[in-house]
């Protein structure tokens, strides 16, 4: 194991590798996108090279000030005191060969003194933590995350009060600093109840996961008045002297600069495993979505197979009604018997017969095939919309991890939300709206046929495309009625050529029937894979974004584990 004690040029040599580190790191918190995160580095790796810094903290009236002009053992008054809490603005105290004072801003006054001690820390005396001057807070908690040592000032006859133990919650938990904690006008306690007390506070300090407590109980009263033995400061001023100002302090000091490092790291390792968890549930929901739109396809699709079967068994059923009376009016006594009664110009003529059944096929089976059409499409169709509900649903219902408030991924989570809105609502349209969408090109080649077929909605227009379609059968096999009979024709011709006749009216209704089939399957499943796409295609900038999450949390995750391994390798050097 590497001894403790460090000589002057191993300090710089683990000093200029720690800063490095913390270039890295800046670089990284920049690339993150968060600036306070970035600021508070920066700021860290500026004070490398500085003295130790002390940030005094605690409540109003506790006598900070007063503690202060009596650690620095000057016969000035360094904090000005008053009865009434006037130390409205933070105060950074800094050694100087000439006295004097800089107001950094409203919030912010740095006060230079040549006291010798002054040379190896640095003291910053802040407001009281419950006091309510404006900004106080901020300005705070911008000095303890650079701190080296934080005390804790108490007034010795109330350690308790919950606001200061919560502001120290901050300080340990946040960015665990080294505290030590002190009792304050300890002279006007009986010595009974200040060990009562010093008691007390060790007891709330270790309930906090503070190990080994350091607590003083001091009296700036005394020691301005120089009753030192009994003020109590030369105990906390020894400590001081062994971990900070003695040999030991360039060890603690690298040591409080990796700590400060691996409190960031910390910080950002949370967030990215906090962003990762989003990622993956979005992926997830993604998936969800995915198998929602395969189903939606495949249960159009066995919706699609029932319609067509019931459409084709209502037309066999009416065409074998009409082709059988078709070939029983084509039998040689019923040809013979209407030739005859038309010469002498009594009974039905055989062109009138055809047209009679050509009729029938234009009354009997566009009907009843439309009725049955219309309502299969409506059915296809409100599979379609449930589909668009339910994702819609499922948007709904999808868990948001990183939420918008989030200390360091704020902005993102702030973009993935709005994603999520635009999709949100898209797809709220598409399902309040969903008989608007359909191909431009779906209804075209039927549009003459339908009037009004391009103007109406995208259900309406399927339903006008598939009637075109009921509409074409039922005139193809008129057609092949009036043709195969051959109008004008004799009747013994006729039945010469009966079996040609019949075989033509034959190919007709079975070319009908394999083009209904085609017709209404091909125009239905395009329908619903227009809007399953139109689905998928709202996704896309959703998508986009995800793709953009997976790069960012890889090269963030990566690039972190490299910092946090060079932090953790000078710690091992180092002994830490």
């Amino acid at each position: 194991m590497r001894p403790h004690h460090l000589l002057d040029t191993q300090f710089e040599q683990y000093t200029t590798l720690i800063d490095d580190c913390f270039k890295e790191l800046h670089a990284l918190t920049i690339d993150v996108g968060n600036q306070p995160l970035a600021a508070t580095v920066n700021e860290i790796r500026s004070r490398l090279g500085e003295p130790f810094l002390f940030v005094i903290v605690g409540e109003v009236k506790v006598g900070k000030s007063s503690f202060i002009n009596a650690l620095l053992e000057t016969n000035e008054e360094v904090c000005k005191v008053a009865p009434d809490p006037c130390t409205d603005i933070i105060q950074q105290i800094v050694y100087s060969d000439q006295p004097g004072e800089l107001t950094i801003n409203p919030y912010l006054k740095k006060i230079m003194l040549p006291i010798s001690i002054l040379r190896k820390i640095a003291i910053v005396d802040t407001p009281g933590t419950n006091t309510i001057v404006e900004h106080h807070t901020e300005i705070t908690e911008r000095f303890i995350p650079i701190s080296d040592l934080v005390i804790f000032v108490f007034e010795a006859k109330n350690p308790y009060r919950q606001s200061a133990w919560d502001f120290f919650n901050f300080i340990s938990v946040e960015w665990q600093k080294k505290v030590i904690f002190v009792l304050q006008q300890a002279d006007v306690m009986e010595p009974a109840d200040l060990e009562t007390n010093r008691l007390g506070l060790i007891a709330q300090a270790e309930k906090r996961g503070v190990a080994n407590p350091q607590v003083f109980c001091v009296s700036a009263k005394r020691e301005l008045q120089g009753q030192h033995e009994a003020s109590g400061f030369e105990p906390m001023r020894d400590f001081i002297r062994h971990t900070v100002t003695g040999g030991n302090n360039l060890r603690l000091k690298l040591q409080s600069h990796i700590n400060n490092g691996n409190s960031v790291l910390r910080n950002l390792t949370d967030a990215i495993q906090l962003r990762q968890r989003q990622f993956d549930s979005d992926f997830a929901f993604r998936r969800r979505v995915n198998a929602l739109l395969e189903g939606a396809g495949e249960k159009s699709a066995r919706q699609i197979e029932t319609l067509v079967a019931g459409l084709l068994k209502e037309y066999d059923t009416r065409t074998t009604d009409i082709k059988s009376e078709f070939e029983a009016g084509l039998g040689v006594f019923t040809l013979l018997k209407k030739s005859f009664l038309s010469i002498f110009g009594s009974g039905s003529s055989l062109e009138e017969w055809a047209k009679g059944i050509a009729a029938r096929v234009q009354n009997e089976l566009k009907p009843a095939l439309d009725e049955k059409l219309y309502a299969g499409v409506r059915n296809v169709g409100d599979g379609v919309k449930q589909m668009a509900e339910i994702i819609h649903a499922e948007i709904e219902r999808h868990e948001t991890i990183l939420q918008a408030n989030h200390q360091i991924f704020g902005d993102i989570a702030n973009k993935r939300i709005e994603k999520l809105e635009q999709l949100q609502a898209g797809l709220h349209d598409l399902a309040k709206n969903f008989e608007a969408f359909v191909r431009q090109d779906l209804g075209q080649k039927s549009a003459d046929l339908v009037p009004g077929l391009a103007t109406g909605g995208g259900l309406a227009i399927v339903g006008g495309v598939l009637a075109t379609v009921t509409t074409s059968v039922a005139v193809d096999i008129t057609g092949g009625v009036l043709a195969a009979i051959g109008l004008g024709v004799a009747g013994v011709v006729t039945l010469v050529q009966r079996k040609r006749i019949v075989n033509e009216f034959t190919t007709e209704i079975a070319k009908g029937r394999n083009n209904l089939s085609e017709q209404v399957t091909d125009k239905l499943l395009a329908y619903s894979h227009e809007i399953r796409q139109r689905i998928d295609n709202s996704f896309l900038e959703f998508d986009a974004f995800m793709k953009e999450e997976q790069n960012a949390i890889t090269n963030l995750s990566n690039r972190n584990a490299a910092v946090q391994k060079r932090f953790d390798t000078i710690k091992t050097d180092l002994s830490l």
